[in-house]
């Protein structure tokens, strides 16, 4: 069997790229969203909550990750860079610097973690060093291979 199964690390990768696209979609759109909502009072406070939420959400995947391109550099400095540059564009621009700042760092942040992501999934199905956890085990690929 030449195609690896799918494993966490690789399904950790294709969340990881979902929610950096849905990130971006947000920077994106949002003010489309804040002009056309009639509840324009609760516009502010779902785009307060929304950077924390996704911080959250990015951190431990970009860990996980990370961890398990085994620390490649340029794959974890996709991601280490992604994330502090949507860390700092909504720390910077939501407080100090202004909208237009916090929204290009966030998109060139979230564009970083799609790469990284990306890389990373591209790095599970091509690596070559058994040892790695995210090969198939041997007797799931003994059975496919006889099926």
């Amino acid at each position: 069997m030449s195609e690896k199964s799918i494993t966490s690390s690789i399904l950790w990768d294709r969340f990881g790229i979902s929610v950096s696209v849905i990130c971006a979609i947000h920077c994106l759109f949002f003010p489309v969203l804040v002009a056309i909502l009639p509840l324009t009072s609760l516009t502010p406070a779902l785009h307060n909550w929304a950077h924390p939420v996704f911080i959250l959400i990015i951190v431990p995947t970009v860990f996980y990750a990370s961890k398990r391109s085994h620390f490649d550099k340029k794959i974890v400095g996709y991601l280490g860079i992604g994330l502090l540059s949507i860390v700092l564009g909504w720390l910077l621009g939501h407080f100090w610097i202004g909208f237009w700042f916090e929204t290009t760092a966030t998109v060139f942040g979230s564009i970083l973690l799609i790469v990284g992501h990306w890389k990373n999934y591209k790095h599970h199905r091509t690596c070559k060093v058994a040892s790695h956890k995210h090969h198939p085990v041997a007797e799931e690929v003994t059975k496919t291979e006889s099926s």
